[in-house]
């Protein structure tokens, strides 16, 4: 098609980004990111030009590159999200006197910042004198010695101190949740560590169960990252109340 066939053909607009494009041949070379958006197609009979298929290869790839780069914002806000309420309960937790604060403040942290649907707390190690008030009860709250039989289903969880994510047996589930344990289709089991001096090995004093009523909510498959900074937090904010 001649030149003035294409202007006498073209709309305004077009005719004026034709006239750019030719008073600037260079225009793709200083910007070449703009190919992978154009389709642009390249003459060579009935068969796809090599051209035609690295543009198209470069296009995929670009798309792709958005949607991880997308994903990445996306989980750097979740991220951020959870910053957020780990600080609120650090400051909260640093403001309780004794220990039914602390149980209550962890309950409700659980229950109307993360969504959890329960929660169990076991302690492995009785509470000093005066650290719980007459008559005064810790919600969702047991104590048991390390060598109960109870616990003997956990030991692997209390000996390693990392977090677990998923399911649990029935005779587990009954020991956390007692009369809501077949509520809990899936659950994020935390183990409570405290340390003596920054030196010093962690050892576990408790176990905090977070259960949900959906299944997919906690699985295997899950960081367990932050869980660990929480049992952490937990742990050393009730160790000034247990006998250690």
């Amino acid at each position: 098609m001649s030149t003035q066939q294409e202007r006498a053909d073209a709309p305004d607009v077009e005719l004026q980004l034709m006239e750019y494009l030719r008073a600037h041949p260079d225009f793709f070379l200083r910007y070449p990111a703009l190919l992978a958006e154009l389709n642009v197609p390249h003459e060579s009979g009935g068969a796809v030009s090599l051209v035609e298929r690295q543009v198209s290869v470069l296009r995929d790839q670009n798309r792709q590159l958005r949607r991880e780069l997308m994903d990445l914002v996306q989980v750097a806000r979740g991220n951020d999200r959870l910053n957020e309420r780990i600080q609120r309960l650090t400051l909260a937790l640093m403001c309780c006197t004794d220990l039914a604060a602390i149980v209550r403040t962890l309950h409700d942290a659980m229950i109307n910042e993360f969504d959890a649907d329960a929660v169990a707390l076991r302690l492995l190690r009785p509470a000093r004198q005066g650290a719980i008030q007459p008559g005064v009860e810790l919600a969702d709250t047991a104590f048991a010695t390390v060598d109960s039989d109870d616990l003997a289903a956990f030991q692997k969880i209390i000996e390693q101190r990392k977090p677990v994510c998923g399911k649990l047996r029935p005779a587990q589930l009954q020991y956390l949740f007692i009369e809501r344990a077949s509520e809990i289709s899936s659950l994020a089991l935390i183990p409570l560590t405290w340390q003596r001096d920054a030196g010093a090995e962690p050892v576990c004093i408790g176990l905090f169960a977070v259960g949900s009523f959906e299944s997919g909510r906690f699985n295997p498959e899950m960081g367990t990252l932050f869980l660990a900074h929480l049992g952490a937090l937990a742990g050393q904010a009730i160790s000034a109340y247990l006998e250690i």
